[in-house]
């Protein structure tokens, strides 16, 4: 887990060679193009195919069959497949559409029958009005002055039809409006609709054959706006041109040697502390399931680090202490194994896949230690009682953990800070951060008990006095070698300034102890229906009807909650408090000048 090295390259020829240079320099899709024409106005390009074309190829890909695509491309015409696919997409939105509303309208109309609404002359003004009526509200009809007649009958409404010239006052419920073509009409064009959208959806995987094609097409547009872009970017002179940009360091003997086959001048500079350059990340194995946590919320700045490791690792524990349950963790893995394969389809989807299977293993890890299957715990010894380690319903005991857990990883953050600030004397502050989270841990737990621990409490007071020192001292980044009170006394304001942060870590240490909450609210809401699972089954009849209810509905709506839980808390504390420590400075992604059509 790292962030690439990158080398500020420059590129000079004659100004009839640019063209075919831009060209290469796209074809070797390793340059992050700088902006050598500050003072020119640009305006961007948009491309020469039309949105029309980019929503079309969405919606193909998103076709749940897909036709071999076709090898011979002579046929294909861009406008006339885009005009099709979009056209199709208009008709099922409507038919779609129509389909919602008639499934509706018959559910609405089938208790009443099948029949054909006369009009107002037949019945002389006369009109029908319908009402879906409760039975215990039947009574409050018999003073109605209007002839009403009940229609039909469920275990829950009576269908009531009231015959009147002006809408019935004092009904006990709204009126129910029906449509007013009749149940058999309504029932024959639900089924011709179904068949046109069946013809459509069909019609639709036909034209998926020209996926490719059409993708390819998009793709050379996009690489000739590209190209236009980066023409906009060199710097020009009649007889020469220039163009920068950021390259991996890895890549110099390429770019020399693209240099040389073009009679380029080339200069490659390695990056100085005035420069910005942009942030690859470059992960492989478990960190690169990390990388997308992380470039989710921040990209971390150049000379700063790679968090990618560290979020994958604690993002999978924390989420694991939230859900706290083993049975449930067994569920997601079993999810996680069904749609394995579709998890597969792209580079970033497999890294991601990476990360679920290391939250999977975490939560079931957890979950045995805690001890919980679904609410229910194991047998007394039995083998899982056994690996039962964890008391989660020791309120100290977990809120201990919680704490230490945080106090850990926003050590890791000033370590990783330290690291960043490497050979400047800034990084001893981050150290004094590290001794004096760690000493307000041990002074903590010393005094936390029945029984004061005189051992830990004078640790924790030493390390919390070091580290307070070390950040009152050198959290300043004016330079130490300055022989003046004045500038050292401003190095002291600031420090006194960074010691504010005392506070800040104090609430960031405390917000770990929702790990500890929302587990606890995880188990409890488990417990809670496992109890209303069996106090329904004791009823016979309709009581196991409301246990299998129970069961289903209550588990899988904490199922549902300790994922959402798991997800937004568990990337809130790496996002935020972690990166709050660790990432002061926020960089920009690495954008390379390549091609997009293969």
């Amino acid at each position: 887990m790292a962030i690439v090295p990158v080398a500020k390259v420059t590129l000079y020829g004659t100004a009839d060679q640019k063209h075919v240079v831009l060209d290469g320099l796209q074809e070797l899709g390793c340059l992050h193009l700088l902006d050598l024409n500050d003072s020119r106005d640009h305006q961007s390009q948009s491309s020469p195919c039309s949105p029309d074309a980019a929503q079309a190829l969405k919606y193909l890909r998103a076709c749940p069959i897909h036709r071999r695509a076709v090898k011979d491309n002579s046929e294909f015409q861009l406008d006339d497949v885009v005009g099709q696919v979009l056209s199709i997409q208009q008709q099922r939105q409507q038919l779609q559409a129509e389909l919602d509303e008639l499934k509706q309208a018959i559910a609405t109309l089938f208790p009443w029958g099948d029949f054909q609404l006369p009009s107002k002359d037949e019945l002389g003004g006369l009109r029908f009005w319908f009402y879906a009526v409760p039975h215990y509200k039947l009574s409050s009809l018999e003073s109605l002055t209007d002839d009403w007649q009940v229609v039909a009958r469920e275990h829950r409404f009576a269908y009531v039809v009231v015959i009147s010239d002006t809408k019935p006052m004092d009904m006990p419920v709204p009126q129910t409006q029906l449509d007013e073509r009749p149940l058999s009409e309504l029932q024959d064009r639900l089924e011709t609709v179904e068949t046109e959208l069946e013809e459509l959806h069909w019609q639709r995987v036909r034209l998926t054959r020209w996926i490719d094609p059409l993708s390819r097409m998009l793709g050379l547009a996009e690489d000739l706006v590209a190209r236009e872009r980066a023409a906009g970017r060199t710097f020009d002179d009649p007889r020469m041109f220039a163009v920068r940009g950021w390259a991996p360091q890895s890549q110099r003997e390429q770019i020399a040697s693209f240099a040389r086959s073009h009679d380029l001048g080339l200069t490659i500079e390695i990056p100085t502390a005035e420069d910005s350059p942009p942030t690859l990340l470059s992960n492989r194995g478990l960190a690169a399931g990390g990388e997308n946590a992380v470039t989710f919320y921040t990209t971390p700045a150049y000379r700063a680090y790679d968090p990618s490791g560290i979020v994958f690792f604690s993002f999978s524990v924390f989420f694991a202490m939230i859900m706290a349950d083993a049975g449930y963790a067994m569920l997601l893995a079993f999810f996680l194994l069904l749609f394995w394969r579709r998890f597969g389809r792209s580079e970033n989807i497999r890294r991601m896949r990476t990360l679920f299977v290391a939250i999977a293993v975490a939560s079931v890890a957890y979950g045995i230690a805690v001890g919980s299957y679904f609410g229910f715990s194991p047998p007394a010894g039995s083998v899982l009682a056994r690996m039962h380690v964890i008391d989660a319903t020791n309120t100290t005991l977990m809120m201990q953990i919680s704490i230490a857990i945080g106090v850990v990883h926003l050590a890791i953050a000033n370590l990783a800070l330290a690291w960043s600030r490497r050979w400047s004397p800034m990084m001893l502050a981050s150290f004094g951060w590290v001794a004096a989270l760690f000493g307000g841990l041990a002074l903590g737990f010393g005094k936390s008990g029945t029984q004061p621990e005189q051992p830990l409490i004078q640790f924790g007071s030493w390390m919390l006095g070091i580290g307070i020192a070390s950040v009152l001292l050198f959290s300043s980044e004016r330079p130490l070698t300055t022989f003046s009170f004045k500038e050292h006394g401003k190095r002291l304001i600031d420090g006194v300034v960074s010691l504010t942060g005392v506070s800040r870590a104090f609430g960031d240490v405390l917000s770990y102890l929702r790990l500890f909450a929302l587990g606890l609210a995880s188990a409890q809401l488990a417990g809670t229906f496992n109890d209303l699972t069996y106090k329904a089954s004791c009823c016979v009849g309709i009581g196991s009807l409301l246990a299998v209810v129970a069961v289903v509905f209550g588990h899988g709506l904490n199922f549902i909650l300790a994922i959402m839980s798991g997800v937004v808390h568990g990337l809130r504390l790496n996002c935020i408090e972690f990166f709050s420590w660790s990432l002061p400075d926020e960089g920009y992604a690495f954008e390379p000048f390549n091609k997009k059509a293969t």
